[in-house]
């Protein structure tokens, strides 16, 4: 079977820009957030060993949640399916719209900011060669994308009948390091900034986080008093 090319995402005005950036955006934030999330705790839980002794089986569980959970908005930001909004199909619909980069209409969309027109130039115009790698990252022409693609079509979203007799596990055909992970979250951050400065001028903040929340909870692990089972 002919494999089908994505498409561009339907536009009807230039403002929905912001909105396509917007919604990838958070896509790419929660999936940030539920993968430091799982770094931390990991982390967290080496340090505390001892007191997480007490509850193991929830310390592993909230793990594997949050491991779990991460690659499921990283499934969505790389989809390669064409019906679905992604990034490829976000940047396809970027090289369709050239006129929409421009300076002008860019000055004209930041005509009430004092810094654009110091912004702008510092900018520069939308690079084409930059946009065609950003594409091929973006598509399973990226060993990663594709293995994050196999993951999301045959065990993530669905179950595929061939993996219900598999004599290895599906880990060992297909590995999905966390290398790979942090990568596609990082070049992910990456390429929508570059276009959202392209757009207006943003630069977009991946927010901060701060987790002393989350080691003051395993640190009063510690200081639960050592007991004996009920009889």
């Amino acid at each position: 079977m002919r494999k089908k090319q994505l498409r561009p995402l339907e536009l009807t005005a230039p403002e929905q820009f912001a909105e396509f950036i917007r919604a990838l955006w958070d896509e790419l934030y929660w999936a940030n957030v539920y993968y430091e999330l799982f770094k931390e705790a990991s982390r967290l839980w080496k340090l505390y060993e001892k007191g997480v002794r007490y509850s193991p089986f929830f310390w592993a569980y909230t793990l594997r949640a949050h491991c779990q959970t991460a690659p499921v908005y990283l499934h969505r930001i790389y989809d390669q399916n064409e019906k679905n909004f992604s990034l490829h199909r976000f940047l396809l619909t970027v090289r369709d719209n050239p006129d929409i980069f421009d300076s002008t209409a860019v000055r004209k969309r930041r005509e009430n900011d004092a810094h654009a027109e110091d912004l702008i130039p510092a900018i520069g115009p939308l690079g084409h060669s930059q946009l065609e790698r950003d594409i091929e990252f973006c598509s399973d022409r990226n060993l990663k994308v594709l293995n994050l693609k196999t993951w999301r079509d045959r065990i993530t979203f669905h179950k595929d009948e061939r993996e219900l007799f598999r004599q290895k596990r599906f880990e060992e055909d297909y590995p999905l390091p966390f290398t790979d992970i942090d990568e596609l979250i990082e070049a992910g951050f990456e390429i929508l900034n570059r276009y959202s400065q392209y757009f207006d001028t943003t630069i977009r903040s991946r927010g901060s986080r701060e987790w002393k929340d989350m080691e003051f909870v395993f640190e009063a692990l510690t200081h639960y008093p050592d007991f004996s089972p009920r009889v």
